[in-house]
């Protein structure tokens, strides 16, 4: 809802809350209370709601970071395996030129 759609909703529940309590001869005064209560949380619900986007956004911003750290760690993982076995290699290879 819109700033102008939510003057002009509570306009209106104004307007029925004047009218109930002109026909009554007592009325519960909470009405007006709850009533106000009510449109400052409806105010309130898309910043509430833009908030909960910005940390949605967030989340999946970090989990993105945080897989693409993972991957990274499991390419050095394969490249120090790669160099291992390269090491391994060349050691076997120095050994058996020593033993000729």
């Amino acid at each position: 809802m819109t700033q102008e759609q939510i003057k002009n909703a509570e306009s209106v529940v104004k307007l029925a809350l004047e009218i109930y309590a002109d026909n009554q001869e007592k009325w519960d005064a909470n009405i007006e209370t709850i009533t106000k209560e009510a449109f400052t949380e409806l105010k309130l619900k898309g910043i509430h709601e833009m908030a909960a986007k910005r940390v949605k956004n967030e989340i999946d911003s970090l989990n993105k970071d945080l897989w693409e750290h993972q991957k990274a760690i499991d390419n050095l993982r394969e490249y120090i395996t790669f160099l291992e076995s390269k090491i391994s290699k060349l050691e076997h290879q120095l050994d058996e030129h020593d033993n000729f």
